[in-house]
């Protein structure tokens, strides 16, 4: 940021900027970046605002910024500075008057600690365009805030009233010249009022009519001269006044010294008649006297700015004195001298107003006629003039001439105009401004009882003293007797002295403290002050209760630190003060008590010289989370002085730059919760191994049960083949495929209790399923039992394994038949139901949408204790023989394993609620239905190959003669590797039947995954005895894959091939 934007700124980053004539230009080039103000885009809002007024005003203005005084203006006052123009822009204000340095000093100062100054008629010598000159200036400095209340400069709008000035002082000179001309003079000279009262006169005068100057001055002529009214010169001056004209005659004139001829001539002047009196006797003399008597009258009108006219109605000629020329331009010698050029002139708005309005005066009585308009001058523009006339009148009373005078009102109305800007804008500031403010006139007649009133009070000054707006104009000590004797005094003194004064005050009076500054206004002779001041009651009354306060917290700070100090030395829990790098800087006698290290044993050295190894790394996470401004809580474990551990619970708040901590030594409660979790995990190993006796036991039992058939029939079966005896080959291998069937529906229930049977989820309408369901019940459950059922019709579907949900509601049907042996009602109910967070958390499920299936019975109920056990597997209340206490547990591990949640609600002698919760499956109805479909016939195409991977011998021999007999060639793998090694040949392979669990390194799931990432389309069935669900993505498998569970029907393994073949 350096020339390149200074030297042109974008009026896009300026708009303030724009307009402002010569000046706006040279604001907008000049190279602000290289100064402190910085660009005017970044410039602060009252500097812009301010630059933009400064601007488009047509009276001179500059603003003055920044500790280095840095100068701004406008084109008007760039005619003021006159050669100094236009290097004065972004110069020192000081630097730039130089030659008037010192007097300007204290008047900035002034402004720039926040005072306003303002100054009328101030004479300064200037040296602005190479020589001295004298000048005067009226001007105000008005101090310019920032948003904090900083001052940042100020603002200065002034008028240079230096012509005015030097043409009063001429007009003084001229009119003291004149008055030396005319007491010269040899001819005696009176100056008439319209009253005829002597307004002037000359020493010779007084010769010669042997009165003093204290007789006839303001006297009137025709009482200071008796039998003179009726005279002849009676008459000649009442006739001369009367017209308006100059005249002269001849008469006597008797004093008591002498009796003389003189010539008497009268001038019609603006005061009245200028009256001369000549002695004819000496007649050069007097001719001289009328020579000089006219030539002060010539120069008197010649001195006044004013531009005289005398208008002759019968030639309509006009003549003008130079002033035409001075103030407006126009040279009397070039212009017409008549009365229509003069109405030329006129602006034409305002032409026909005064023509009509003076020849109203003209045409009628009048003596004088007065009117404003706009006159144009010679250089096009127009002037605002006041005109004023006499109409002179013959004997007739017809207007014979007039004679007047035009007054130049520009200047006067653009300082008018510009003061009363000003005043507007001081009025804005005096009654907006929070601070209260008002002048008061001192009455200093006596110094035992001074006094002062209130002339002058903005809004803030009786909302800061609460005095009525009725005190205005009233002596303090009457309207205000409460009031300290300390503000008259103190005002008094400012009053006399013209010293400001600054201080802070309470007033019990007024019930308040104030912050003030007081100074003396204008001519000290005028006993007036300025009073600037704040109320800062509140701010003293919050100063006295913080000084209370802090009296009463050094109390309190020393009693808690006492109470403190007595807390570290006596609590049993360890203290310590650490710093952010692990090292101990103080310690209480805990330390020593607990861990057996006394306080110059820990002080300065690193925690974790005294902390076991294995903890080292989560006490450094602890104190370096406190250095992060954390609150740490760590479990760790010390080494005792002796060699022992402790553990140590530790809670630690940081400050500054420390961590404060406190430990409790939870030793023996860790030992304590150890040798618990002893215990219980002898107990569960306990419990654990009378499940599995129990599971082992009954799996015995039922399985001998089971082989006894298998191995009894096929043994029969043997000895009938051998005898050739083939009639009961049916029913024997009926009996052993039967028995098998029992001991797979037995291996199914294990697996549902271990919640690890793979399950075949399909969309499902329970209550669809419910009515399929409800007859077999009926039969089921016995007559002496109703069987009712509540549906929604609007059921959502879930997604579950339809089999597993049949045997599970049968399986509740059979518990509630068991618990009503003399008969009652199963009600059967299915419904949506949304469950929120609390409804959720209590069934152990998410939030979300839900079917429930619920099964309620009238029997004899569960106790609270039967109830917390009843999931539990191989509990049973049934009589030995009746029961194996996997019924409920299987029915829990299926609906976990399905994604919901089953709880019992039941009360003795009343009832028992079974509720099971399946989450809604948002999806495709499934259209295949309960019951099973016939397969189509089916015939294998040729050249259709299988690969057979099992770690057993005869299953895969099994799997091998079905492929053999469907017409597929197969091809057989023993384990992982090995059918890799199939897989990477270019055997041609159609589809992939493995076992799960296979040995020497890779499952079926990792062969299957591994196999399709060279052949992605191959189709994959599992074989599976006992499938971790994981496997299959919790109960969903991959396109083109599918699975069987061990032991399986042959004719179930034909179709299923057959099936995953015809699929493309």
């Amino acid at each position: 940021m350096t020339g390149e934007l200074g030297d042109a700124v974008r009026p896009a980053d300026a708009d303030f900027l724009t307009g402002g004539g010569e000046m706006g230009e040279l604001i907008r080039q000049h190279p602000w970046a290289d100064t402190p103000m910085d660009e005017p885009r970044n410039w602060p809002t009252p500097l812009k605002t301010l630059t933009s007024i400064m601007l488009s005003a047509n009276q001179p203005m500059f603003l003055v910024w920044g500790a280095g005084r840095l100068m701004i203006y406008n084109d008007a006052y760039s005619q003021i500075l006159a050669t100094k123009h236009p290097h004065a822009l972004g110069r020192d204000f000081l630097e730039v008057w130089r030659e008037i340095r010192d007097d300007l000093n204290p008047i900035v100062e002034q402004a720039y600690s926040g005072k306003p100054v303002h100054m009328d008629d101030i004479e300064l010598v200037l040296n602005r365009r190479g020589y001295p000159e004298e000048t005067h200036f009226s001007f105000s400095y008005t101090p310019i805030r920032g948003d904090d209340g900083q001052i940042l400069g100020f603002f200065c709008p002034l008028t240079e009233t230096t012509a005015q000035v030097l043409a009063e002082r001429r007009l003084r000179e001229s009119e003291a010249r004149a008055k030396g001309v005319l007491d010269g003079m040899a001819e005696g000279f009176l100056l008439l009022d319209p009253g005829f009262r002597i307004l002037d006169l000359n020493s010779e005068f007084l010769r010669q009519s042997s009165r003093s100057r204290h007789e006839l001055l303001g006297q009137s002529y025709f009482a200071t001269h008796p039998d003179s009214e009726n005279s002849e010169i009676g008459r000649f001056f009442k006739r001369s006044m009367t017209e308006r004209v100059a005249a002269s005659m001849e008469h006597r004139s008797v004093t008591v010294d002498a009796e003389t001829w003189l010539e008497t001539r009268v001038y019609p002047v603006e005061e009245g008649l200028a009256v001369f009196f000549r002695d004819i006797t000496e007649q050069k003399l007097s001719e001289a006297a009328a020579h000089e008597t006219d030539e002060r009258y010539r120069l008197a009108i010649r001195a006044t700015n004013d531009a005289i006219w005398d208008w002759h109605f019968a030639t309509n000629h006009v003549l003008w004195n130079e002033a035409l020329e001075t103030a407006y331009g126009h040279r009397p010698e070039t212009v017409e001298p008549t009365g229509e050029w003069w109405l030329e002139q006129i602006h034409p708005d305002d032409r026909q107003r005064i023509h009509d309005s003076i020849h109203e005066a003209i045409d009628g009585t009048a003596e004088s006629w007065s009117d404003e308009y706009r006159f144009a001058r010679a250089d096009g523009t127009y002037a605002e003039v006041f005109d004023r006339g006499h109409v002179i009148r013959d004997e007739h009373g017809k207007a014979a001439r007039m004679i007047g005078a035009m007054l130049d009102l520009t200047e006067q109305r653009r300082s008018q105009t510009a003061l009363r800007k000003s005043e507007e804008r001081y009025r804005t500031l005096f009654n907006s401004m929070d601070s209260g403010f008002c002048v008061v006139e001192v009455d200093l007649t006596s110094d035992q009882r001074i006094d002062y009133r209130v002339v002058e009070a903005n809004p803030a000054f009786y909302e800061h003293t609460g005095f009525p707006k009725e005190i205005l104009g009233q002596w303090l000590r009457q309207a205000a007797p409460a009031l300290e004797e300390f503000w008259f005094r103190t005002y008094g003194r400012v009053a006399r002295t013209g010293i400001a004064e600054r201080f802070e005050q309470g007033s019990e009076a007024l019930g308040r403290w104030f912050d003030v500054y007081a100074f003396r206004l204008g001519d000290p002779d005028d006993q007036r002050v300025a009073i600037l001041f704040n109320d800062i009651s509140a701010r003293r009354a919050a100063e006295l209760r913080l000084t209370e306060l802090n009296e009463n917290l050094e109390t309190e700070v020393a009693e808690r630190t006492a109470e403190r100090d007595r807390m570290w030395d006596t609590s049993p829990d360890l203290m310590v003060v650490i710093d952010f790098e692990g090292y101990l800087r103080r310690v209480n006698p805990a330390w020593e008590a607990v861990l057996g290290y006394s306080e110059s044993e820990l002080v300065g050295r690193h925690v974790n010289e005294f902390v076991l190894e294995e903890d080292h790394r989560d006490t450094v996470d602890a104190y370096e989370f406190a250095a992060q401004g954390g609150k740490p809580k760590i479990i760790n474990r010390y080494r005792h002085k002796d060699g022992s551990t402790r553990w140590i619970s530790w809670v630690a708040a940081p400050t500054s730059d420390l961590t404060y901590a406190t430990g409790r030594d939870i030793t023996s409660e860790r030992k304590a919760a150890a040798e618990l979790e002893q215990a219980q995990e002898a107990l569960r190993q306990s419990q654990k191994m009378e499940a599995v006796g129990q599971l082992t036991g009954g799996l015995a039992h039922d399985f001998n049960n089971l082989l006894a058939g298998i191995s009894g029939s096929l043994e029969l079966m043997g000895k009938r083949l051998e005898q050739g005896r083939m009639a009961d080959i049916d029913r024997l291998l009926n009996a052993a495929q039967g028995a098998s069937k029992r001991a797979a529906a037995l291996t199914h229930r294990l697996l549902a209790f271990s919640r690890r049977q793979t399950l075949d989820p399909k969309p499902t309408n329970i209550g669809a399923l419910v009515g399929g369901m409800e007859e077999l019940i009926r039969r089921s459950v016995g007559p002496s039992i109703s069987v009712g059922t509540v549906t929604d019709g609007s059921l959502w579907n879930v997604l579950v394994d339809p089999n597993q949900l049949e045997n599970a509601l049968l399986n509740l049907c059979i518990n509630a038949r068991d618990a009503m042996p003399g008969g009652g009602e199963i009600t059967i109910d299915t419904s949506n139901r949304e469950l929120d967070e609390r409804a959720a958390r209590l069934s152990e499920l998410p939030a979300g949408q839900y079917v429930l299936l619920a099964v309620r019975d009238t029997g004899s109920g569960m106790t609270p204790d039967v109830i917390e056990k009843a999931f539990d597997p191989f509990f049973t209340t049934k009589p030995i023989g009746l029961g194996t206490g996997l019924g409920l547990s299987m029915i829990y591990g299926f609906v976990r394993q399905s994604g919901g949640s089953v709880k019992i609600s039941s009360e003795v002698n009343v009832g028992t609620t079974v509720e099971i919760y399946l989450p809604r499956h948002v999806g495709e109805d499934d259209d295949t239905g309960l019951a099973p479909q016939e397969l189509e016939h089916f015939e294998a195409p040729a050249a259709r190959s299988v690969l057979v991977i099992d770690d057993e011998p005869l299953v895969r021999m099994l799997v091998v003669d079905v492929l053999e007999e469907l017409g597929y060639s197969a091809l057989e793998a023993g384990d992982g590797p090995s059918g890799m090694k199939i897989i990477d040949s270019d055997e041609p392979i159609d589809l992939l039947i493995t076992d799960i669990g296979l040995p020497n390194g890779m499952n079926g799931r990792q062969v299957a995954e591994a196999a399709r990432l060279s052949r992605p389309e191959l189709k994959v069935l599992f074989i599976t005895g006992y499938a971790e669900n994981a496997v299959f993505n919790h109960g969903h498998l991959q396109h083109g894959m599918q699975v069987v569970t061990k032991p399986f029907d042959i004719s179930v393994l034909a179709e299923r091939i057959q099936t995953m073949m015809a699929e493309e």
